[in-house]
This record gives C-alpha cells, structure tokens and sequence, in this order.
C-alpha cells in the first residue's frame, strides 16, 4: 500500500519532466475499450473467467488513466458460483516507449484503486441443510502491475495486463468438504472478519481511439 502511494505521487512529477510540445499533442486523447478478464490464485482456488469495459483518458505522452468495470464469475467445485463486480481505475505511466505507431509495443507500469462487490450462492441447498447458503461483501481494493499495448494502428490497441488486487472487506469463504452423511462433496460458506483477500487479475482489452477531448486536435 505504502509504495503505491509513493508510486502515484511521483508518478505527476515524472510527467511534467516531459516535452511540452509532446505531451500537449498527446493530453486529452480519448479511448474507449473492450476487455475480458481471468481472475486467479483467490482464496477458493478456482479461476474465474469475465468480460467488462473501459476508458481511457491521457493526460501526458507518458501518463494515461484506465476506468474500468468488471463482471467475474467463478464456478466453485460445480457446488457453488461467486459472483463479482468490480469498477476502479489506475494511473499508467509509460518508462520506456511512449510513442503510439502501428506495429509497436508499449509497455507500461500501473497503480490504482477499486470498489467491488462479491456474492457466493449454493448451487443447490439440501434438505435440513442449515448452513449459510449465500453470502456477499463490498469491500475496497489497491492494485498495480504491468502490461503492454499492441498498437494494430495508430488508433486502434490490443493490450495484455497482469496486476495484483489487494481487498480489504470482511472475508467470503468458500470451502469444499466431504459431507459424512450423504458421503458426497459439499460445500461451506463462511462470513469472517475484517482482512486483506487478494487474487491476479489478468485482462486482455481492444481499444480504439475515439476523440481529442482538449488541447490541439491534430494528431
């Protein structure tokens, strides 16, 4: 948490060390965006696959902004189905190539934040079973990460991001079994206490360019 701050304050100074002439040409270029989602390694063990949307708003040749909303869901064991939603943002700053051309990469580093909300419901509730057949949360999340575009024009991208979601909200657990009476796998759903729950989201995102929302309009 410490060195995201850290991150997203430098992050502003880095940008204005820039060529005016390029980050004015660059500031205000509008994108909107497509994604799909996998999201790994949370607390139930099992990969949830989603699709979502964004935008992003540039406001210097190395400093670009991400909003994003998410829809995730996991199938537990074929017992159980979580469900989450996710809507956020995170700052994206460009070290290397910052030049948007056909036919090049642009890697970059990014550092956010995220607000979701997270359900888990039974896929089917036995007779006399009276344990917790549903539960649900909202909680509140830091991430950061690298990715890279794929320029396939000067307006159009293909981008690959790996980053790492840090929730804090009270725990959701999920946890398969052997039932000893009916001698088949069952399911148990918990709600705990305040903690820190984390998982790898990975998403992969077609974005064109839409407009120039400030500055000079020529591209």
């Amino acid at each position: 948490m410490k060195n995201i701050l850290i991150f997203l304050y430098f992050v502003p100074l880095i940008s204005f060390s820039q060529s005016d002439s390029l980050s004015k040409k660059e500031s205000g270029k509008f994108q909107l965006g497509i994604r799909s989602t996998i999201s790994a390694f949370s607390d139930a063990g099992y990969i949830g696959m989603g699709s979502g949307g964004q935008f992003r708003l540039k406001l210097g040749s190395r400093l670009n902004t991400d909003w994003f909303g998410d829809y995730i869901t996991t199938d537990i064991g074929g017992l159980a189905k979580r469900t989450d939603y996710h809507i956020g943002w995170s700052v994206v700053f460009y070290p290397f190539n910052n030049q948007i051309k056909k036919g090049k990469f642009t890697p970059y580093i990014l550092a956010g934040h995220c607000f979701d909300y997270t359900e888990v419901k039974k896929n089917l509730v036995q007779v006399g079973d009276t344990s917790l057949s549903f539960a649900s949360r909202w909680s509140s999340a830091v991430q950061c990460g690298l990715g890279t575009h794929y320029n396939l024009a000067d307006n159009f991208d293909i981008s690959l991001t790996a980053q790492y979601m840090l929730h804090l909200g009270k725990d959701v657990n999920a946890t398969i079994f052997n039932n000893e009476i009916t001698g088949q796998r069952d399911i148990r759903i918990q709600k705990g206490d305040l903690g820190l729950d984390g998982h790898l989201l990975i998403n992969l995102s077609l974005n064109v360019y839409i407009a120039k929302l400030w500055g000079n309009k020529k591209r």
